[in-house]
């Protein structure tokens, strides 16, 4: 087993293990393809990249000696946004890790401390955003600043690089709220209707 330093990004998809119990095959089905074939493009652009799908979670791991730091974040950036308008919503975080790993004979192992201090913190995070690791960003703060925000405390990545014209605005709201809507979270669901109700305030903090 060898010691390994990955850029790790977990995605947790939101209430997708009570829809995928409450819907039919075929409807999981749609909804499972839709998510792999966004990361079937991701993975086309990043050779490097690895990519995990199991349950209600996403991993992409890039090895910390990567020089496409920079794709990989605007990749994640352009899902995230995708996700939340056009496909099924989820909140993630982005990390360094110091992972044990080890691959032979259809056995992987891929554990590190890291994922677990990143797991926790994910599951206290009430948007459905992309949240930076502290340290990653302290490390990488040349190329994060250009993409993030801080939002309560915490370096967030934005929609998009760019401000979003206040005509859309609105349309975006509508988008966001449909895509939590078609999973079963609205204003007054539990636990996910907070994450919701900061996610439309976010996209008008982050646009002013």
């Amino acid at each position: 087993m060898t010691n390994r330093e990955n850029y790790v990004c977990i995605l947790q998809i939101l209430n997708f293990e009570q829809i995928s119990l409450e819907g039919g095959r075929d409807l999981l089905k749609i909804r499972i393809d839709n998510i792999a074939n966004q990361l079937k493009k991701i993975r086309s652009e990043i050779i490097d990249l690895e990519i995990h799908f199991s349950a209600n979670e996403v991993m992409f791991v890039l090895d910390s000696q990567t020089t496409q730091f920079e794709r990989f974040v605007e990749l994640i950036m352009e899902y995230n946004k995708h996700s939340l308008l056009f496909g099924i919503p989820h909140r993630a975080i982005l990390f360094k890790e110091n992972a044990i790993s080890f691959s032979e004979d259809k056995l992987d192992i891929h554990i590190s401390k890291e994922y677990f201090l990143a797991k926790s913190q994910l599951n206290n995070f009430d948007l459905a955003s992309v949240l930076i690791h502290k340290d990653l960003y302290e490390e990488k703060s040349q190329v994060l600043s250009k993409y993030c925000i801080v939002y309560q405390g915490e370096s967030v990545l934005k929609l998009g690089k760019k401000q979003i014209a206040q005509i859309a605005l609105q349309g975006i709201k509508n988008s966001i709220n449909n895509s939590f809507n078609k999973i079963g979270i609205d204003d007054f669901s539990t636990p996910y209707s907070k994450i919701l109700n900061n996610t439309l305030k976010f996209v008008d903090m982050q646009n002013l």
